[in-house]
Order: C-alpha cells, then structure tokens, then sequence
C-alpha cells in the first residue's frame, strides 16, 4: 500500500480519481488548493504526488517547487486541462516523472501510477543497494534550513576539499558525527577509509596501542602485531570522537602526530609517516579543562585549526519538524513501521520542546511514538507527558485555533480521568463508575493518556 496526495480544485475528479486508487489498496488524501497541499506534505510522508497544474491560489507547478525546497524525493504526476509546451518543459526539468492532459481515462491514470509506484521502489532499492556496495557509507544527513544549519554546511563545503584539522564542537546529541562524514564524504579522500575512534571507550592503558599500534610483546597480551587507528586511516580521514577524554599522558604523543605526521608503534622502532586529516569531536569546554590543567592548550591549538560549532536543537526550532520526518524515514526501515507523518498537535509539541539530549533525544522519542502509533500517524498522546505538558502550556486562554482546542478537551479529559483514580485509589473500576464510563472504555482511556505512569510505586 503507498500514501498518495492529489490536489486539484475539483472535487469530482479527485473523488472519482481518490475512488480509484482506494481499489487499487492505496491510501488516498485529496485537497483542492497550494496552501492545503504544502501543509500536508510538510507533516506528512506521501510515496506519490499527483497535482493539477491550475490551482486557486498557486499553481501545481509552485507546489512541485515547493517539493523541491522541502528536499522531498517523492515522484510527482503533473495533470492539466490547459496544457502548454511551457508548462510540460518546466515540470519535466524539476522532476516531475509525468505530464498528463484532461481528460484521462481512470484506467490509464490508475495503470500509470502503478508503473510510476514501482519504478520509485526499483530506484530505492537499487540506492539501497548502493549503499551496501560502498559498505553502508551514511548519506550526508545535515537537515535543517536555519541559519545556524546553513552557516554549518558552507563550514563543511569550505574545509571538506583542505587537508585542514577540523574540531567540531557541541552538546551531546547534536550530531558532530554526521558533521564528520560530511566532510569525509564530500572530500578529495572520500575514496579512502574514515576511521572513527570512540575515545571514552577506550581503556586508559590500552589508548596508545589502540591509536598507533603495537608489536608482537611489547607489552603482555601483546601476542601478535597490530596495526593502529592512524595507520588504518591511511590516506583518508581519522575521527577523534570526544577528544577531551584522550588521557594527559597519552597527549603529547597525539600532539607529535600532529606536528610531524609520524609516529611509531608500541614497542616499535620504524617510524610511520601519517597522511590522513584528523577530524575531532568533544561536547565539553576545552578552554576550561585547559584552565583546569586536565587538556593540554598546545595540544588544543593544534586541534582547533578550523572549528566548527554544531548547535543544538532548541536554537534551531524552526528545524524540528524537517529533522524528524527525516529520522521518521529511516526509524521505519529499521524498525519495520510504516510511518504516516505526525499531526498538528504532535509537531507543535515537538517543536515546544527544549530537547536536552537534542537531535538524539528526538529520535529516540519517535522510534517510541511510531511504534505506540503502530505504523500509522503519530498523534499527541502517542508522545511522552512532559511533551504533551510542555505543549499544553504554550496554549493561549482564548482557543485560536481547532488545534487548540483539541489539545486543551485532551488535557481536560486527562485531568478528568486522573483525580478520578486518585479520589478511587487507583481503582479502575470504581473511578470508571463515578463518572459514568463502562471499564473497558475507562481502560481505553487510561492506556490512551498514559496515566499509570503518573502513579506513585
């Protein structure tokens, strides 16, 4: 079953065309303006656009732009009673897969958008593919059009074709890593390994074998020789993840690599010339453990050559909502869920909250929403109470808007239900009597609001 999206502005064509498809087993949402049509797809993952040409605000081919400027891969049909050769080649060159003239036939449309269907799944899996061939290498993944983003991406498209030391910086979650892999994959050395060191999981004894190498005995366990992080990276690129829990003694020997791009092996006496670009990541202030005597500044400045700052998330709320449908797409192939989008009141929650654990914390809420929503779209009540709280709390006295107005009857049935149990001591059935509700729909609710969790162990 694909999620398809018709806009047109009359309603007879897209019902019998909405009727249609339904028969094929798609599911079908028909609106009849721009502005309906770019709010649906901005909250919501469709498989298949199909878009009159004629629209009464804008024109089907602003919303296909639109498309374009969301970054949205979804192949897109454009129809029209008023064809011209201009509107053809400008549809054809943004993308669209096909340019079709009312009247059609149904039965033409319905087989054109099943060959349309299967063709985008054919390029996916042949992308998928791909990335198995180049050893699942990640896609460059930083989402967001905030200036804080974007000052980010020129950042990475200036130092990714250098052979400069990068320091990227920032709270834990915000996706330094990612800022990494960029420039790997957008560098010269793309063709080369990157090398990522997890640098608070290394043991302290064990993090100069670990970084340069060892030879057979020199030291016990060391029962054969072993190549080093440094040496792995060859001519590619190294990844110093959390560089601020590099040991103090262990610092000054990073610090020679640094300056004379060599280094030997534990126990070794050949020399071996360093040629990949170092790349480090911390989320703590550097400048303060220096001052604390616990980094060492030499080391610092040799690190910070070209620094690049990710910011968090609740600096960039203006992201939020492109950031998770982005994580929605690859939270359902991994977890086998079919994601239908997030509702109004779902984004505005999520684009309410401060998201401490940042861009993590953001996917580890949705990989538990889409499953509580089972595939289908994700609600309010399907995230966390502080999120549906914190919501809660930016809604005005005045109800502005039917969002509104949903979320405040949704927190009002919450308390409802909740001083209930506490006046029944937690006893379903009696507080289902007291206001009027049978058990298994008081159960219902119960599981809907999540109001165990507000029960005292």
């Amino acid at each position: 079953m694909s999620k398809i999206l018709i806009v047109d502005d009359e309603p007879k064509s897209v019902e019998l065309l909405k009727d249609r498809l339904e028969e094929s087993g798609h599911l079908v949402a028909g609106v009849g303006c721009f502005r309906e049509g770019a709010e649906r797809l901005s909250r919501e993952l469709f498989d298949l656009l199909i878009t009159d040409v004629r629209l009464p605000d804008k024109s089907g081919i602003d919303l296909f732009e639109h498309v374009q400027t969301l970054q949205l891969k979804i192949p897109t049909i454009v129809i029209t009673a008023y064809g011209t050769i201009r509107d053809a080649v400008r549809a054809m060159r943004l993308g669209a897969v096909e340019y079709v003239q009312k009247p059609f036939e149904l039965e033409a449309m319905a087989m054109l958008v099943e060959r349309v269907l299967e063709n985008a799944r054919v390029h996916d899996e042949h992308s998928y593919l791909l990335e198995q061939v180049l050893e699942g290498e990640p896609e460059i993944t930083l989402v967001g059009q905030s200036a804080a983003m974007h000052h980010v991406r020129m950042l990475v498209g200036k130092v990714a074709g250098t052979h400069s030391t990068v320091l990227i910086q920032g709270e834990s979650g915000t996706g330094k890593e990612l800022v990494a892999q960029a420039i790997h994959t957008l560098s010269v050395k793309r063709s080369q390994p990157l090398i990522k060191v997890n640098c608070p999981a290394i043991p302290t004894t064990l993090f100069e074998s670990e970084l340069f190498g060892h030879m057979k005995g020199a030291f016990t366990g060391a029962i054969e020789s072993r190549k080093g992080k440094f040496e792995l990276a060859g001519k590619g690129n190294i990844f110093l993840d959390e560089i601020s829990e590099v040991p103090l003694e262990t610092q000054p020997k990073l610090l020679r690599v640094i300056e004379d791009r060599a280094f030997t092996r534990v126990g070794g006496g050949v020399e071996i010339r360093v040629e990949a670009r170092i790349i480090s990541a911390t989320n703590r202030d550097l400048q303060k453990m220096m001052n604390e005597g616990k980094f060492r500044d030499d080391l610092f400045y040799r690190l910070n050559v070209f620094p690049i700052h990710m910011p968090p998330l609740r600096d960039r709320k203006e992201d939020i909502l492109e950031t998770a449908l982005h994580l929605l797409k690859h939270i359902s192939n991994s977890c086998g869920l079919r994601s239908s989008g997030i509702s109004a009141e779902a984004n505005d929650a999520l684009s309410a909250y401060d998201w401490p654990g940042n861009v993590r914390e953001l996917r580890n809420v949705l990989e538990r929403a889409l499953v509580l929503a089972g595939g289908g779209v994700i609600e309010i009540e399907d995230l966390p109470m502080e999120l549906q709280e914190g919501r809660a709390d930016f809604v005005a006295d005045d109800v502005t808007d039917t969002r509104d107005f949903n979320i405040k009857i949704n927190r009002y049935k919450r308390e409802l239900l909740l001083e209930a149990l506490r006046r029944a001591e937690w006893s379903k059935k009696n507080a289902a009597g007291e206001i009027g509700l049978s058990q298994r729909a008081f159960s219902h609710y119960v599981n809907k609001y999540n109001l165990n969790s507000f029960r005292k162990s």
